[in-house]
């Protein structure tokens, strides 16, 4: 009995490790992304199950065959204070560490995230790349980000679109993803 037990934790461990699991931090979040009216069902369904939800609008932006969102500043701001705005440290491995805070952005200047540097969008000629940060664990919805002032933002034309972050106090993985919107992502909020 005590061998089958061992054994059994061994595999256990073993593919906690293999897989990359951590089961310290499960998630108790969701980023849902679209058009507003689903977006607005989707939480209206689900609204006895959520403890915390907060919508943002966003644009959707096309740099050649590449999706960039346009935030707010404020949008990115409430982003930080909930430590999903992380910092890709090692591309190979995944490893990426919560990024504290983002640099202050200049009217007529977007700030912008992305995997690989670019010096200028067709919609906003004067960026300044700012790294390799992401939204989660991932790119879940688009390729890169910008970051701009309100006034900048109101200027940039782009498609519109909401970005519910949506806390649970459970991990709401485990009832499935039913959202039905564009892209969900599942995520870990700090607030």
């Amino acid at each position: 009995m005590k061998k089958l037990l061992t054994i059994f934790l061994t595999t256990v461990i073993a593919t906690t490790v293999l897989t990359g699991c951590n089961l310290f931090a499960k998630a108790n979040g969701v980023i849902l992304y679209g058009e507003q009216q689903d977006i607005i069902d989707s939480v209206e369904r689900d609204k006895k199950e959520i403890i915390e939800e907060e919508q943002f609008t966003i644009k959707m932006i096309e740099q050649g065959q590449q999706k960039v969102m346009v935030l707010t500043e404020e949008t990115a701001k409430e982003l930080v204070s909930k430590q999903l705005i992380r910092e890709i440290t090692n591309q190979e491995k995944g490893k990426t560490k919560v990024a504290k805070s983002l640099s202050k952005v200049s009217e007529g200047e977007g700030l912008l995230f992305a995997k690989q540097k670019v010096e200028k969008l067709d919609a906003m000629e004067n960026v300044k790349y700012e790294g390799n940060l992401i939204i989660g664990e991932g790119r879940a919805y688009t390729d890169m980000f910008l970051i701009v002032t309100n006034a900048d933002y109101d200027a940039i034309e782009g498609t519109e679109k909401t970005m519910a972050v949506l806390k649970y106090d459970k991990d709401p993985s485990a009832d499935g993803l039913k959202y039905d919107v564009e892209k969900t992502q599942l995520v870990r909020i700090e607030n």
